[in-house]
């Protein structure tokens, strides 16, 4: 029986329960950090009884730095788990043994992208790229209540509240980008927290979780790339200007901006020091924008995303999740 306890993101079970979910994730030095992170998540709640499949030996080694190696599998292993989750980025052999084993596949999306013939689709995003195509015969659930989000990081009181800006790009490229945006914040006096990602300087050592957690609870907004990480932020309160780093992250920072949660400041490659101290100045000069754009936020990304996907894959062979369900988000 699995029990889930919504302070740790980890699910009990008995200790002689074998493996039966496995989580098949792609990423690489420049694209796909939140797809590792989301599955990361996930195995985590199911403990031992998750095998985690990385294509990528970038996605590997990401696992590994986080304790998972004992759950690591190859993903061309004869025989898969009866429950088999992936989240990839575009088609793959993997796949194509699901669906030869005839077995239970769920899969994650983002925003419409790498669909495919599965008995379940989970697409937390906000906008959609791509409009899925109607299957009768798969199960769906869509909108910012279905995204994976870690679990929601409690904000200080307003006296706790420090001079800190977190810039979080995700990977590759745009991590250097964070270096360059922490230049363009000092007229403001900020201190800038990064984040680098899978980054592409192997040197430089990733921040530990527990100083995102701090700043995410002390700073006073953060700067993020429009993917998994401004979910995490939305959900916990933390006042965000939404960077895009491709056109495909424009419609969810441009969505989140119709709905009042954040402020979008348009593609990252276009943007000058001079817009972006722009809108810091606005949301350090508009206490009430920003207490509209946090209440905003956490209605779209409750921060519960990542139980109900846990409940989705814990359930996935009952009847109740036969019925195919409507999307959530009203933004499309």
């Amino acid at each position: 029986m699995l029990r889930w306890n919504p302070h740790v993101p980890v699910l009990t079970k008995a200790p002689a329960q074998r493996v039966r979910i496995g989580l098949a994730v792609d990423a690489g030095p420049s694209l796909g950090y939140g797809h590792a992170v989301r599955c990361l998540r996930i195995a985590r709640a199911f403990g031992e009884e998750a095998a985690v499949y990385p294509i990528s030996q970038t996605c590997r080694r990401f696992f590994e730095a986080n304790g998972m190696e004992s759950s690591i599998q190859d993903f061309r292993s004869e025989v898969l788990p009866p429950v088999m989750v992936t989240d990839l980025r575009e088609s793959h052999s993997i796949t194509r043994s699901i669906h030869e084993q005839d077995i239970e596949h769920i899969s994650i999306h983002d925003m419409g992208l790498g669909q495919c013939h599965s008995h379940i689709a989970i697409d937390g995003s906000i906008a959609f790229a791509v409009p899925y195509t109607p299957d009768p015969q798969q199960s769906r659930f869509f909108g910012p209540r279905y995204m994976v989000t870690r679990p929601s990081v409690s904000r200080a009181p307003a006296e706790g509240i420090e001079d800190t800006v977190l810039v979080t790009l995700g990977g590759g490229a745009s991590a250097e980008f964070a270096c360059r945006l922490a230049d363009q914040l000092r007229p403001l006096g900020m201190r800038v927290v990064t984040t680098p990602g899978f980054g592409s300087n192997p040197n430089r050592p990733m921040t530990p979780d527990s100083e995102i957690v701090r700043t995410m609870a002390r700073c006073r907004f953060a700067i993020s790339a429009s993917g998994t990480t401004l979910y995490d932020l939305l959900a916990s309160g933390v006042p965000a200007i939404a960077v895009a780093v491709d056109r495909l992250q424009l419609q969810t920072a441009d969505a989140f901006q119709s709905q009042g949660a954040v402020l979008s400041a348009g593609l990252l490659d276009r943007l000058s020091a001079a817009e972006l101290l722009d809108r810091c100045r606005e949301l350090l000069g508009n206490p009430e924008l920003v207490s509209r754009m946090v209440a905003s936020g956490q209605k779209l990304v409750d921060g519960q995303g990542l139980r109900r996907v846990v409940e989705i894959i814990g359930n996935s062979g009952r009847d109740i999740w036969k019925t195919p369900q409507t999307q959530t988000s009203t933004v499309c």
